[in-house]
């Protein structure tokens, strides 16, 4: 039975979504509280207050029940891709790949390469906090010893690394973001490259003039010697290890369908890590659900091998659920309708949506939680990019600049308090020597201003 609806305000609806938040965004700011927890009890304070609209429970329950399945193709691929991880780790096909990397160590040139490896591990871990954590580490400690200025050389790794967590489909944050635009992850990072590829290139070779023109004295570099000595006697390494990445890229470039293609590169994985590894099938697909565990007597390198699984990314799938839950009820009640109408007004085109998302994607990164401010601005942004006739690809890589590029300038964010933690370095003093930050903006600007991606946006759409 249907009951009067109140007309709902631009007060109220604002009243609403700033309980909701400040009760979500507080507890995590202040007590570092986890926000997927916080997230499903804010139903507790959505749904009283829009009761008071006139919806039966029955209807904001609706609500929320039409809105979650919108997100089960991203939840899906974000398990699946935990999977890939566990099974990539155990058939050393992560592990090849850093060596590799490892062994471009150049002194000369030791900006630039330590730029190239970290941007190839965050790529192919899907992490930046990993790839800080025991590569950035290592590379710190080469920078020591060869007497390269500290802060120099956690701007190569850092940038590095964001560039790696963005572009990875491998990483939280295009997942999170995807799930919370409804968009297809692969395609939002096809769609990032021309934004993004100029910026490494730029940065890589801003490292490189440092290199030429800095005096840079030779040192010891054992530190990166022994990680490498310690992949090799713990894998057996070969260009076998790449067939499940030849396998999976290369069905995605013909256009494969994502979720096959994935589980094809898992499936290949394990019969890498069985034949050359010597992993029991039963070790192998354990990995797959609940992450591989590494042995090694280097604790670096049993600590970025030790990872993914299926489970390892439960709890980004339970953040993007509880949070379209929040949403379809806010959805269902016109709170999210009535509180985009004054910026549909001011988006006029491409380039005043792109400015909008990366400012609120900043701004809510002072929630402390890059995560929370991915799906927020996603949220929010995708109902005002429809209204406003906008395509979703430009939002996510404005969300990707705005939520995860410029966290780095939000000192006490979780992203940039342990990432910096990681390196030693102070969050505030490193702001003057990120390198690719601003290039983003300018890049994006530029790129979104005069339609210089307009047909890639439009094969991307039709696609």
């Amino acid at each position: 039975m249907n009951t009067m609806k109140r007309e709902l305000t631009f007060s109220y609806a604002a009243f609403v979504m700033g309980v909701c938040f400040a009760f979500i965004m507080i507890p995590a700011a202040v007590f570092g509280v986890k926000i997927h927890v916080m997230f499903v009890l804010s139903w507790l304070i959505a749904i009283p207050l829009c009761m008071r609209l006139g919806y039966t429970y029955k209807e904001l329950q609706s609500g929320m029940l039409d809105f979650i399945p919108k997100c089960i193709m991203p939840v899906l691929l974000i398990l699946i891709i935990g999977g890939l991880i566990g099974a990539w780790c155990a058939s050393g096909t992560i592990a090849y790949i850093t060596a590799l990397g490892l062994k471009m160590i150049n002194p000369q040139y030791f900006l630039a390469t330590a730029f190239a490896i970290t941007f190839i591990c965050a790529c192919f871990t899907g992490t930046s906090f990993g790839t800080c954590g025991t590569i950035g580490v290592a590379l710190m400690g080469v920078a020591a010893g060869m007497g390269i200025d500290t802060y120099w050389a956690a701007s190569a790794i850092l940038c590095a690394a964001v560039i790696g967590d963005g572009l990875s489909p491998l990483s939280d944050t295009p997942n999170v973001i995807a799930g919370a635009t409804n968009v297809d992850v692969f395609k939002s990072v096809i769609f990032q490259l021309p934004m993004t590829i100029p910026v490494i290139l730029i940065s890589f070779a801003f490292y490189a003039f440092m290199g030429v023109f800095g005096d840079v004295p030779m040192a010891d570099t054992s530190t990166i010697s022994n990680l490498v000595i310690a992949i090799e006697d713990s894998y057996n390494l070969g260009v076998w290890c790449l067939i499940p990445v030849i396998l999976v890229f290369g069905l995605l470039i013909f256009e494969f369908p994502a979720i096959p293609a994935i589980l094809i590169g898992i499936l290949s994985a394990i019969g890498v890590a069985v034949v050359f590894q010597g992993q029991s099938i039963v070790n192998t697909v354990s990995a797959v659900w609940g992450g591989y565990h590494l042995v090694s007597d280097n604790k670096l390198i049993e600590t970025l091998f030790s990872r993914g699984g299926i489970s390892s990314m439960t709890g980004t799938a339970v953040l993007i659920i509880f949070s379209f839950g929040l949403f379809g009820i806010l959805k269902l009640c016109n709170v999210l309708d009535v509180l985009v109408v004054p910026l549909t007004k001011k988006i006029k085109c491409r380039l005043s949506g792109v400015v909008c998302v990366i400012v609120l994607g900043f701004l809510a990164n002072f929630s402390s939680s890059a995560s929370f401010s991915e799906v927020f601005t996603g949220n929010i942004m995708t109902t005002v990019y429809d209204k406003a006739g906008l395509n979703r690809l430009d939002l996510t890589r404005a969300a990707t600049v705005g939520c995860l590029v410029f966290s780095m300038f939000v000192p006490f964010t979780v992203m940039c308090a342990t990432v910096t933690g990681f390196l030693g370095v102070d969050p505030v003093a490193m702001f003057k020597y990120y390198v690719s930050m601003p290039l983003y903006l300018i890049v994006i600007l530029l790129i979104t201003g005069f339609n210089l991606d307009k047909s890639l946006l439009a094969k991307m759409s039709k696609s």
